[in-house]
Formats: C-alpha cells, structure tokens, sequence
C-alpha cells in the first residue's frame, strides 16, 4: 500500500502501489508534487489493513491492489477470492472508522463476457472467468459500502491496459521482448478483437477524479482505447515497428475458453463526466513501450 499526500488537505491511499497500475499513478502524482511514503501490508489481512488505514486517515482510496489472472482453474478462483472479494471486504470495512470522500475501484472490460458491442456501463456483465467474477462481487461490496457510509464511489471498468511497468509475461511485453530477441512469437488463433488502452491514458482519468469537483456520485465508468484490434494486427504492428525477424506461429496453443471473440468499450460515460477521451494511438503506445523494453 502507499500514501500520497500534499499541502492541501487530500490524503490519498493507493492499494496496489507496486503494481503496474500503482506504479504509473505514483510517477504521475509525484510529477505533480505530491509527496509519498510506503507501507508494507497485506490486503487479505484485516489487521494490516485496519493499521494502514489508521495511519494514514485517507479522504481519497486508489483501490487497485487484485490478482489479475485470466485462467479458468480452481486455484486461480481461490486467489481471486482471497484477495480481490476479501481483500476489498477488509478494506472497506477499516474504512468505516475514517470514512473517506471518494473511492476509485478498478474493474475489467472482462465483465461484460459475450455482451453486445460497444459494451455500455448500463448493461448486464455476463463474466466468464474466476477473475471477473471477483471483480463483479467488488464492484458490489464497494457500490453497498459507499450508499451506508456515504462517500463517492467511481468505478473504472478498463480496457486492455499496457505501458511501462507492466509485468513481462502479460501479452504485449512477452511479444515485444521475442521481437527484439528475434525469437519466434507463438500465439493462439490471433483472430480476437481487443480494445487496447494505454496506461497513460487510464492514469490521466485517475487523476480527473481526484483533482476535479466533478461532484458526488455512485458511476461506473469504461476506459478504453475506443478501437478494436486483433492480436493478428498487433503483433505484426510490433513485428514492424521493432524491424524483428521473429516468426510468428499461430494456433500454438488454443484460445481461452469461454472468452468473447470481441471487446470493444463505450467512451460516452467517461467524456461527459469527466471530460475524457483517450488521446494514445496504439501505434504510439506500442512506440513508448518498445523504447521502454528496449532500456530495460
């Protein structure tokens, strides 16, 4: 967990801080002054939480500590339960006693499974995973919690996010590493559509909501690149734009079970409340995260 805070009165919690989304938001936050101090805890224990949370009194909640981990099995449901529906369970429960004035949540596209397209915030999820479940259940524990204890709750329910920072075995940094290798990139069908979001641009929506009077509110909010991409398209995007002479092989592992063929976020929500719009081309994301690769 980290702290953020400034001269004036906000005192901003960050679960998640040595993740790739707490991670990109700290950088940002401390571009712009604010000052930070670290805590060792572990959301799935009531009593770290209760003791980060007595210190630290926040007015503002980053809630993106969670497992992310798209398999179907048994021992990934365990994990998912443990700590995003539990580790949430205990963080809003220490909250009671220093009631912030708003909660930002981080969600998944996933939710939506199979929905119609472009996926609306209004629209029944259909999750078809462990992970996207425990979101879902999340999402719901934290829409009860702010109606009893009365702070703002803000939900981003983001696209295929990827920049910096973000581990190396995720899609896009395991393909952009063979390719600068000029190892062979081995990959499903490649045929499902994606919307890919830079990090940065989840970030910029982020900081909206902590440095804005947008007002008080319960909303549920998609974050995504607005465009749809196969993986077939990004991968040779990244293949020519690092000039690699990897081969790719498809069909050498089967597609995710149960997974849409297609996602595809509805911006309108995030440009009327906030005023939002992703400004981040893949083609310049995917620019950023090479040079970024290439130096680590």
């Amino acid at each position: 967990m980290s702290r953020i805070k400034k001269k004036r009165k906000e005192r901003i919690l960050i679960t998640g801080g040595t993740g790739f989304f707490g991670k990109n938001l700290i950088d940002r936050l401390e571009k712009e002054n604010y000052s930070l101090s670290l805590f060792q805890g572990d959301l799935t224990s009531e009593k770290d939480v209760k003791k980060v949370i007595y210190s630290v009194k926040p007015t503002i909640v980053y809630h993106l500590g969670a497992i992310v981990d798209l398999s179907r099995d048994f021992k990934t449901a365990q994990r998912c339960i443990d700590t995003n529906i539990k580790g949430t369970l205990n963080l809003l429960e220490a909250l009671k006693t220093d009631i912030p004035s708003r909660i930002i949540y981080t969600s998944t596209e996933e939710v939506y499974g199979d929905g119609v397209l472009p996926y609306r915030e209004d629209q029944l999820p259909n999750p078809p995973s462990p992970y996207s479940i425990s979101k879902i259940a999340a999402e719901s524990f934290s829409r009860i919690y702010a109606r009893e204890l009365g702070f703002s709750l803000f939900i981003f329910r983001v696209g295929t996010a990827y920049g910096p920072y973000q581990p190396i075995d995720r899609l896009i940094p395991y393909i952009i590493v063979r390719a600068l290798k000029n190892k062979d990139i081995p990959l499903n069908s490649g045929r499902k559509k994606r919307d890919y979001i830079f990090i940065d641009d989840v970030i910029d929506a982020f900081v909206l909501v902590a440095s804005n009077d947008i007002g008080r509110g319960n909303v549920t909010i998609n974050l995504g690149g607005g465009i749809q991409y196969s993986l077939k398209e990004l991968v040779y995007k990244i293949i020519t734009l690092t000039n690699s002479k990897s081969k790719v092989v498809f069909d050498a592992f089967p597609d995710r079970s149960y997974e849409a063929d297609e996602w595809l976020l509805d911006n309108q929500a995030a440009y009327n409340i906030l005023g939002w719009k992703p400004r981040i081309s893949i083609d310049e994301g995917l620019r950023r995260m090479i040079q970024y690769y290439k130096k680590i």
